[in-house]
């Protein structure tokens, strides 16, 4: 393993760090709280710990014997968490590089995963819309949620009291993590899948985006929507106008309107980010639900916050932030290879001005 240096033209702004993996590609990612390390999880089962600020290996794991989907480093920071094709989850000795539990999830996918600061579980959602809440420190299964549509989504809420899922039906649930039931079913606005999920640091909001462009900021406590924002596929068809407010039941069908496939509130959860099909990380207000501009932090020619996966007609969302919002890590096409590196860049909340 090794840090990955290239040549930048001097107008791009410049990664802390770039990481590719030895054999195949990078297929999921998650950054410590602290930003100095990055845990990521490739297509031939392999777990790779890196030191952000050397670009060198803290640690290799095998487990796995088909691709990582998901990895999550739990908030002691001693531990490490995946999940893959192979239908394992297993909870990692970082130190050691030894598996502490590995749990099975039956015929079920484990495709995306979350894990919670307060209550110390992390939930794995699955291709046939079971999610299955674990604890990693003893590996046993605490409950199993249940829904007809794949979950595309998973995202607990920062004071760990709501676990929100999205679904590929369009639903958005959200569940009681105090007794697990549904505390509120936010409506599809157009019945496509839901792939991009966040909280604001206060807990009391939530930001979703489906794959067709559809994004909605709602509000936890009665499941009321804020605000509507869009995605996009297309750079230079985007409006500087406020989005029209549209709330669920319309349809939303833009020509321009592209695939959402992360979200991230800034500390104060006045501005949100978002990236889209076009690879373009775009400022939204929060509230208003206007488009404040782009991020100019880093060049986006080639990144791709998406890992796609044939088999499953399901594009995966691979970037992560810390906590703190200073740091993000995403994945860029690796020339004209089809594999992908994991970049790690310096965040901003300050928005470059949208074309006129």
């Amino acid at each position: 393993m090794l840090l990955l240096s290239r040549p930048l033209l001097a107008e791009e702004a410049q990664p802390i760090a770039e990481f590719k993996a030895r054999v195949g590609t990078i297929t999921a990612s998650a950054i410590s709280a602290d930003g100095k390390f990055l845990f990521t999880g490739e297509d031939y089962g392999q777990v790779t710990l890196w030191n952000i600020a050397s670009g060198t290996s803290a640690g290799t794991y095998m487990g796995h014997t088909r691709s990582v989907l998901a990895a999550a480093l739990l908030p002691d920071g001693k531990r490490g968490i995946t999940c893959g094709d192979d239908n394992l989850v297993i909870v990692w000795d970082l130190a050691t590089g030894k598996r502490l539990h590995e749990m099975h999830t039956g015929d079920s996918i484990p495709w995306v995963m979350s894990c919670s600061g307060d209550r110390g579980l992390a939930a794995t959602g699955c291709n046939d819309g079971q999610i299955m809440v674990w604890e990693p420190a003893t590996g046993r299964l605490v409950t199993t949620l249940s829904h007809p549509a794949g979950t595309c989504s998973l995202s607990f809420s920062p004071d760990s009291k709501v676990l929100a899922a999205g679904y590929s039906d369009g639903q958005v649930i959200l569940w009681a993590t105090s007794d697990w039931s549904q505390k509120h079913i936010l409506p599809s606005a157009d019945g496509a899948n839901v792939g991009a999920l966040a909280f604001s640091t206060d807990s009391r909001l939530l930001a979703t985006g489906n794959q067709n462009g559809a994004g909605f900021v709602w509000k936890i406590a009665d499941g009321r929507p804020v605000s509507h924002f869009a995605g996009y596929d297309n750079p230079e068809t985007v409006p500087t106008a406020p989005v029209a407010p549209v709330f669920p039941g319309s349809t939303i069908t833009p020509e321009n309107r592209g695939s959402i496939v992360f979200l991230c509130f800034n500390p104060d959860a006045s501005v949100l980010f978002a990236s889209t099909q076009d690879n373009i990380p775009r400022f939204w207000d929060a509230k208003a639900g206007r488009l404040l501009g782009i991020a100019d932090w880093y060049s986006y020619k080639d990144i791709d916050s998406r890992f796609y996966i044939p088999r499953f007609g399901f594009t995966f969302a691979t970037a992560a932030v810390t906590p703190k919002r200073d740091l993000i890590v995403t994945l860029r096409k690796n020339g004209d290879q089809d594999d992908f590196v994991a970049q790690v860049w310096r965040m901003s909340f300050t928005p470059s001005p949208p074309k006129q």
